[in-house]
């Protein structure tokens, strides 16, 4: 079975990978600062048993060094310096000289070390610096005791451990701080979503921290994700709530209707007819209110095939079609051909709604005008009536589910109030723009905006 791996926050990740860092700089620091002092003094060492070599030549009188002498006139200190010196002249009978205390530190064991072949460590003795010269046939060596040296060298070695253990510990909680101070707005972040993840009701906007950028940019993203949702949620309840209201105003009559049959059909016939139109009328308005809302639920979520095509025929094919069922005169003025992008089944609906609903709300003896225009960067269709208008506080609101303008007046004319709210959807789809504008001397305009293609009108022909 495979060992889960832990899963780290963004605090412990970051602080990890920092005292990683921090680990390796802090080490390799103390090891070069410590590398460059002892080589230094392994340097200075050289120097000194140079000198001292020089001054034990020096002191050789007749052949024997003078111990007395050397040690008084050199330089540098002798205490724990071991000399041998081998007199093998021509002519004369070798002989061998050692310094006090030499003969016993030679018969001790001795260790060299493997990079500095001149140094060497002899138990109860320390490190010793090995130096050798001939001069005159006389052969000297040297055996600089290196105490000193390494008792500096261990003082040096003790505050860089010191000093790396406190860069360490300071590094390490300072880290630790930044990191989480970091990551705070992250971890606030997280709770706030966790917390309205929970919520059953209306989304709350989460907390936007100012620093860092990248944090308070993610919390706007957010807030207006959260925003759009619950938008959509409130459409959504509102949605339920008109279409349940609207249903049931039918129901109730259609039942009102059943049940005085039921209860007075046998004794007065006459009212049965009667009875049967008013559920047959409220059984298609039902009907017409049921495909509206699969028209714009299928809207909600479809995908339109665009192509480019000619609106203007799309317009005259759907005023033909209207005026077998409008009153209304209707007119198609403006350019004779315009080529827009879009889908054409869809443009057609679009038309074919605004002059549905234009002939709601305008007198019969009114004309109802369709204008395409086209110019260097959209075409504008629109439909204008004259009818009593559109207060400019309702305009916002047309294109909303279940509006009404005057819902007196909207109870007499008839209809679901979801047209314009699938006209607008539709729209949306066709990736064009609508706006309503009023119309003079009286009435209203809608406005369509189709952006100019980037083809041009040869592309039909193709």
């Amino acid at each position: 079975m495979t060992k889960r791996k832990k899963v780290m926050t963004t605090a412990q990740d970051i602080r990890q990978r920092f005292v990683r860092m921090l680990l390796v700089l802090t080490v390799v620091m103390g090891i070069a600062i410590v590398g460059t002092v002892g080589y230094q003094l392994v340097k200075q060492s050289e120097q000194s048993s140079v000198e001292l070599l020089a001054s034990l030549n020096r002191s050789i009188i007749d052949d024997r060094p003078d111990w007395n002498s050397w040690r008084k006139h050199s330089s540098i200190n002798t205490k724990n310096t071991y000399v041998r010196v081998y007199n093998r002249k021509i002519g004369e009978a070798p002989a061998t000289f050692y310094s006090p205390n030499t003969r016993q530190f030679l018969k001790a064991k001795h260790y060299q070390m493997p990079i500095f072949q001149a140094l060497m460590y002899t138990p109860g003795y320390g490190f010793t610096y090995y130096r050798s010269g001939t001069r005159l046939g006389i052969d000297s060596e040297i055996w600089l005791n290196l105490s000193p040296i390494t008792t500096i060298l261990l003082s040096v070695i003790g505050v860089v451990v010191a000093i790396m253990l406190l860069t360490i510990a300071f590094g390490w909680t300072y880290i630790r701080l930044t990191a989480k101070r970091i990551t705070q707005p992250l971890a606030s972040l997280n709770v706030a979503a966790q917390e309205q993840a929970q919520t059953r009701t209306i989304k709350a906007t989460l907390p936007v921290p100012t620093q860092p950028s990248e944090v308070h940019q993610l919390a706007r993203s957010f807030n207006d994700l959260l925003t759009a949702i619950n938008d959509h949620a409130q459409q959504e309840r509102e949605f339920i709530s008109n279409a349940a209201h609207e249903l049931r105003t039918p129901i109730a009559a259609i039942r009102g209707h059943v049940r005085l049959i039921q209860r007075r059909g046998r004794e007065h016939p006459e009212i049965i007819p009667r009875s049967i139109n008013f559920i047959d009328d409220e059984s298609t308005r039902m009907q017409k209110l049921v495909n509206s809302l699969l028209t714009l639920s299928r809207a909600d979520r479809g995908v339109l095939a665009l192509d480019y095509f000619d609106v203007v025929a799309v317009a005259n094919e759907t005023i033909e079609e209207e005026r077998a069922v409008l009153k209304q005169p209707l007119t198609l003025v403006g350019d004779t051909a315009a080529v827009i992008h879009g889908n054409s089944e869809s443009v057609q609906q679009i038309l074919t709604a605004l002059l549905d609903n234009a002939g709601k709300y305008s007198p019969a003896d009114q004309p109802i005008t369709i204008r395409i225009q086209q110019t260097t960067t959209a075409v504008h269709i629109s439909v204008a009536d004259h009818g009593l208008g559109i207060a400019d506080v309702d305009k916002a609101h047309i294109f909303e589910r279940f509006y009404r303008v005057d819902t007196a007046r909207t109870r007499q004319i008839g209809g679901t109030g979801l047209g314009l709210a699938i006209v607008a959807q539709l729209v949306a789809l066709n990736q064009a723009t609508i706006h309503v504008a009023d119309n003079q001397p009286q009435g209203s305009r809608f406005i369509l905006t189709f952006p100019q293609p980037t083809t041009d009108s040869d592309k039909l022909s193709d």
